[in-house]
């Protein structure tokens, strides 16, 4: 974590002819028998060095103090947590940043800063598979649309993927078939629709493989870190931002910019520190949010609206149907979580979290009217977005809840936290 650092004071340089001018006291100084009839007060160095701010111990000692105070709350709210998961995973030694479920087969697969990803059995925990070629963080884990393959990725750009065995009971069940190494990784993901993985980088570019011939295209960037990138709806664009406060619309065929939104347009971002983007899934329609609280709205022919958030922006989502609300929400780090009526550019409602100030990290849709959101605290809320009311809280992790993936055919949820552990959720029904 990153120390606070008081501000330098300034130096002051004196011309070699500047004269300090010599104040005079007003008055005649005491006598020396007027000074012995004073009554002085018997002072100690340390009592001296207290008053005049020279001896730091009782700064240093409150400051002790705040902390025990606060490692205790911890210890408290820890103690508190009530573990509604059904089952944990324990086998990582480090934080766990990426996770996935297999489309067909009861597999996770998760990935950490111990530079690890294993493979397990969400029924029991057991390791089919362990990955430890990777020398870095391991952010990045994704089985593709069908399950064929494997996916890891590390955030210093080494990435693999493993051909999944047709007799899964075959060992091992994973083949490596493919890996590649670029510049510092920022995003990796499979195409919906096809074995096509894309990845976007710290150096602006965006590679695209087919997988697994390996037969790529490069989608050129600007220097500039690439920092979030989605698919569109149909799946033949890709919407991406940049830290320069560029956006850019992909055709994924040609490799062609569609839309772009640079410094030279009025509705532009401007160098930003933090970006997120999503597509709506049934129009040509995009949104670019950034940390500051900005959302730009775009179609295919450019921006159409910008709107100022109060809050900044973590993470935002798109309604999966737009067919009676158009509805997208946004996450923050101070807890807020807002949903628009994007038809209007409007908000339509606030969803209060139970627990105040629990900064928002990753929301996804359950369905077309239930938000699910990971918290800082380690919190699950679900809420109807139609309403903001809340319709359930899991809890079981105890900080940072980095990454969740959804199996809607099992009700089956599997969440990555700091505190080093995976776990598998059941979620309860959701109705409508």
């Amino acid at each position: 974590m990153r120390q606070n650092t008081p501000p330098h004071r300034p130096d002051f340089d004196y011309a070699d002819d500047e004269i300090l001018e010599e104040i005079e006291l007003d008055g005649d100084p005491p006598l020396d028998d007027e000074i012995d009839e004073l009554e002085m007060e018997e002072v100690t160095l340390a009592q001296l060095e207290a008053r005049l701010g020279m001896n730091n111990d009782s700064d240093d000692a409150m400051d002790n103090e705040e902390e025990e105070e606060e490692e205790v709350r911890d210890r408290e709210r820890i103690a508190a947590i009530k573990d509604e998961a059904v089952f944990t995973f324990r086998k990582h030694t480090a934080p766990v940043f990426g996770c996935n479920l297999h489309p067909k087969f009861n597999w996770a697969v998760t990935g950490s800063e111990d530079d690890r990803a294993y493979v397990w059995d969400t029924n029991n925990g057991e390791v089919l598979f362990e990955i430890t070629e990777h020398k870095d963080t391991v952010t990045e884990t994704h089985f593709s649309h069908d399950g064929s393959y494997l996916a890891t990725g590390d955030i210093s750009g080494e990435l693999l993927v493993f051909k999944v065995n047709e007799q899964n009971d075959d060992r091992p069940i994973l083949n490596k078939v493919w890996e590649y190494s670029m510049f510092d990784m920022a995003w990796m993901f499979w195409h919906r629709a096809a074995n096509v993985l894309l990845a976007g980088g710290d150096s602006g570019e965006v590679y695209v493989w087919r997988i697994p011939s390996g037969e790529c295209k490069i989608l050129p960037g600007h220097s500039s870190r690439c920092e979030a990138g989605e698919l569109s709806g149909d799946g033949k664009k890709l919407l991406t931002a940049y830290s320069n406060g560029i956006v850019k619309l992909w055709d994924l065929k040609t490799c062609q910019v569609l839309m772009e939104v640079n410094e030279q347009h009025p509705l532009a971002f401007g160098e930003i520190s933090h970006a997120v983007v999503a597509c709506e899934p049934d129009s040509p329609f995009y949104l670019c949010a950034e940390g500051g609280g900005k959302l730009l709205f775009c179609t295919n022919n450019g921006p159409v609206n910008v709107v100022q958030s109060e809050h900044g922006i973590e993470c935002i989502a798109f309604a999966p149907s737009s067919a009676d609300l158009k509805l997208v929400a946004c996450g923050s780090l101070d807890g807020q979580i807002s949903i628009w009526d994007y038809s209007k550019y409007a908000l339509r409602t606030i969803c209060e979290s139970p627990v105040p100030n629990d900064g928002i990290l990753r929301l996804k849709w359950l369905n077309d009217h239930t938000l699910l959101t990971a918290t800082a605290q380690g919190n699950l809320n679900a809420f109807d977005a139609r309403t903001g009311d809340l319709k359930f809280t899991l809890t079981g992790h105890l900080y940072h809840i980095y990454e969740f993936a959804y199996k809607c055919q099992e009700n089956l949820l599997l969440t990555v936290s700091e505190d080093t552990t995976a776990k598998i959720f059941k979620i309860p029904p959701l109705g409508e």
